[in-house]
């Protein structure tokens, strides 16, 4: 989906840019997608919520029955202020310390733990405390090393060889494992997923007593039409349910399905609206910079990630057939600031019409890991987030920065 053209000068008109707008309706057919896809009966969808926090976005995500996967005890309170209740809050984290975990107990939420020094950490805070553990099968996947959360090289997790250590772990302190948690990449295809998922139930089934299985996200999402495939849904939802029902069987008691999406169910949903306000000229490039960055959108510049980028002529004027390659970049003071580059860095000229100052570029598939991930690197005030309602609305769920924003900390202390 692509935004109007009247829309997007509209918006940049009323609201400044560069600009983030997020598109409710594809945030609730995505919902609703995943949850036709799964036929299995006792399943739970949560939101990797690190994926975009905004309060306005999770009382979405509330509203179509999903629960949240929190990565630090402030996601978890601000899944809290968003109206969710304790028992359909995960923690999945890598802190380890005591003021933390003590916070959580006290909240009440679900405990999932990613080392044995969390579970050590909770034995000693609550002993015969309810926890699950995440599992790092040995293996991973994902679009590179930097997305791939199991195998040697992943930090995530408790290894597949150290499942005497849990036992030991949770016999010391009480402990009761009630769930046991496998995420292993962003981006898996089918293949990597049912691998996976089978490493996962071989596992789980060597565990008496457990009440869930939560087999992550990683669902795939299209940035780039021409390279990327997406899961074929029902087929995988098919499998999953066919696998879980033959385990429950075998297990003897009905175990939850868990799945926890982040990407797949905003990233569709955000764009970024930023206007050309510079055009440079190499003797290799023709450099389109916009008032935008990688603080806004850190995506290309950490992974090389490819974003639709489509362009909205000012005030109305016609563009001709005529196409040109240019090189799409910010603002900041960076040279690694650039959106149209490889996972290698090298730059990647797309082609457009004719390009001027103050046209206006809208990035698409923003709505995921890139809202989340800014910063005001440069001293650069943060944009302003627009939610366009199912009923044709448009209202601000976060203002625009300020200078008094980015100094205000600093200037708190004195």
């Amino acid at each position: 989906m692509s935004l109007p053209a009247d829309l997007v000068r509209s918006l940049a008109a009323q609201y400044h840019t560069p600009l983030y707008v997020f598109d409710e309706g594809t945030i609730r057919a995505r919902c609703r997608e995943l949850k036709r896809a799964v036929p299995f009966p006792n399943t739970v969808i949560r939101y990797a919520c690190k994926a975009l926090t905004i309060g306005a976005i999770l009382q979405i995500i509330k509203d179509e029955g999903i629960w949240i996967d929190a990565s630090s005890l402030n996601e978890v309170k601000r899944a809290l202020m968003a109206g969710f209740a304790p028992e359909t809050i995960g923690y999945t984290g890598e802190s380890a310390s005591v003021p933390v975990f003590s916070e959580l107990l006290e909240l009440g939420v679900s405990l999932n733990c990613s080392s044995l020094d969390q579970m050590r950490l909770i034995g000693q805070l609550k002993p015969g405390a309810r926890l699950s553990f995440r599992l790092n099968p040995g293996e991973g996947h994902g679009a590179n090393n930097k997305v791939n959360t199991g195998g040697p090289a992943s930090k995530h997790g408790i290894y597949i060889d150290q499942l005497d250590q849990v036992r030991a772990i949770a016999k010391e302190f009480s402990l009761e494992i009630e769930g046991l948690h496998s995420h292993v990449g962003s981006g898996t295809d089918l293949t990597h997923w049912l691998r996976i998922n089978t490493l996962a139930l071989r596992v789980a089934a060597t565990f008496p007593g457990l009440k869930s299985i939560n087999l992550g996200g990683g669902l795939p999402v299209i940035y780039n039409p021409e390279t990327d495939a997406p899961m074929p849904l029902n087929e995988w939802g098919s499998q999953l349910a066919d696998s879980m029902h033959a385990f429950c069987q075998e297990y003897g008691s009905r175990v939850q399905l868990q799945i926890e999406p982040g990407r797949f169910l905003v990233a569709e949903s955000g764009y970024l609206i930023a206007e050309v306000q510079n055009i440079k000229r190499t003797p290799d490039y023709t450099f389109a910079l916009l008032n935008t960055g990688f603080n806004h959108n850190p995506r290309p510049a950490m992974y090389g990630s490819y974003h639709p980028l489509e362009l909205v002529p000012h005030n109305g004027r016609k563009i001709g057939a005529e196409q040109l390659p240019y090189v799409i970049a910010g603002y900041l003071c960076e040279s690694g600031d650039v959106f149209t580059r490889g996972e290698d860095g090298t730059l990647l000229p797309r082609t457009f019409p004719r390009i001027e100052l103050g046209d206006l570029i809208v990035t698409g598939n923003v709505g995921a890991y890139s809202h989340a991930m800014k910063s005001e690197y440069n001293s650069m005030n943060l944009p302003a987030s627009v939610l366009l309602g199912t009923d044709g609305s448009q209202r601000i769920i976060e203002r625009r920065g300020t200078l008094e924003d980015v100094m205000r900390r600093e200037r708190e202390v004195k």
